[in-house]
C-alpha cells in the first residue's frame, strides 16, 4: 500500500476517534477543568487516539473526506464523547448537592468558593467533597473506565446517526431510551446526595432541638451566638468522622456511574 492509499484507509477513522475523544473533555470529572491548558487536553486527545486505534478502528466505516455524512459523524462521534461525560458528571454532582443542603444549616451558606471544575460558585464545604470525590475518582481508576467506556461505545454505537435512522421509531426507540436514564441517573443523584448530607443533618437537627430546650430552660443565654458556633464545631466533627463512609460510598457511587453509563451505550 503506497503512502496515498495508507493515509486515505487510516485518516477518517483516527478524525472519528480523536473527535469522539475529545468530547469526553467537556464534561468529563478531572478532565473537564478549565485550567488544564488546552495544549494539554489536545496532546492528551492525541496519545489517547493512537492508544485506541487498533482496538477501534475496525468498528469505523471508511467515508469520503469531504461530504455531508462526514459532518454528521463527526457530530455523532462529539455527542457521543459529550454524553460519558454528562453520566458521569451527574454523579459527581451528587457530592456538591451534599454539601449545599447542610451548609446553610451549618452557618456556611454564604460562604462560596469557585469551583474549578464547573466554574462557578459552590458552598465552600461541597468545594472540599467535590475535591474528595474527584480523588476517589482517580484512586479507583475512573479515568481508565472512561477509556473503556470509549472502546465500549465503538463497539456498541460507532454511528449514532445511523442508528437511530436504522430504527423503526427512531425517536422513542433511542432518544426515549436515553431520557429514561437520564432521569434514572437524576434521581439517584438527589438520593445519593440526600444519603451523604443525612449524618450532617441530623447531628444539626439534635443540635437545634437541645438548643432550643436551652433557650426555654434559660431565657438570660444568648443561643443564637452559642448556637451559631456550636453548630459549626458539631457539624465539621461530624463530617471528619464519616469520611471514611463517604470515600467507601463514591466507589458505589462511581460503579453505579459506569453500570449505567455502558446500559446507555448498549441500548441506543
Amino acid at each position: 500500500m503506497d503512502p496515498v492509499q495508507f493515509l486515505e484507509a487510516h485518516t477518517i477513522p483516527f478524525i472519528h476517534i480523536f473527535v469522539r475523544v475529545t468530547g469526553i473533555f467537556i464534561l468529563t470529572p478531572v478532565l473537564s477543568v478549565q485550567e488544564i491548558p488546552l495544549q494539554v487536553k489536545g496532546t492528551f486527545s492525541t496519545v489517547v487516539t493512537l492508544v485506541l486505534y487498533p482496538v477501534t478502528s475496525p468498528y469505523i466505516q471508511v467515508q469520503e473526506l469531504i461530504s455531508v455524512q462526514l459532518l454528521l459523524s463527526l457530530l455523532d462521534d462529539l455527542l457521543i464523547g459529550i454524553l460519558i461525560g454528562l453520566f458521569v458528571s451527574v454523579y459527581q454532582t451528587a457530592f456538591l448537592m451534599a454539601a449545599g443542603f447542610y451548609s446553610i444549616p451549618m452557618g456556611f451558606g454564604i460562604v462560596n468558593a469557585m469551583d474549578p471544575t464547573t466554574q462557578s460558585q459552590v458552598p465552600i464545604l461541597g468545594q472540599l467533597k467535590s475535591m474528595l470525590g474527584i480523588t476517589i475518582f482517580i484512586l479507583i481508576d475512573g479515568h481508565h473506565m472512561i477509556i473503556e467506556a470509549l472502546i465500549y461505545s465503538f463497539q456498541k454505537l460507532p454511528y449514532l446517526t445511523a442508528n437511530v435512522l436504522s430504527s423503526p421509531d427512531p425517536v422513542s426507540a433511542s432518544f426515549g431510551n436515553l431520557s429514561g436514564f437520564m432521569v434514572q441517573a437524576m434521581q439517584e443523584m438527589f438520593t445519593i446526595s440526600f444519603a451523604l448530607a443525612a449524618p450532617i443533618l441530623g447531628t444539626i437537627f439534635l443540635v437545634e432541638l437541645v438548643l432550643g430546650i436551652f433557650s426555654k430552660v434559660a431565657p438570660q443565654m444568648n443561643i443564637m451566638i452559642v448556637g451559631f458556633q456550636v453548630k459549626i464545631v458539631v457539624g465539621i466533627v461530624v463530617l471528619i468522622m464519616t469520611l471514611p463512609v463517604i470515600a467507601q460510598m463514591s466507589k458505589t457511587i462511581y460503579g453505579k456511574a459506569f453500570d449505567l453509563l455502558f446500559q446507555v451505550l448498549g441500548s441506543i
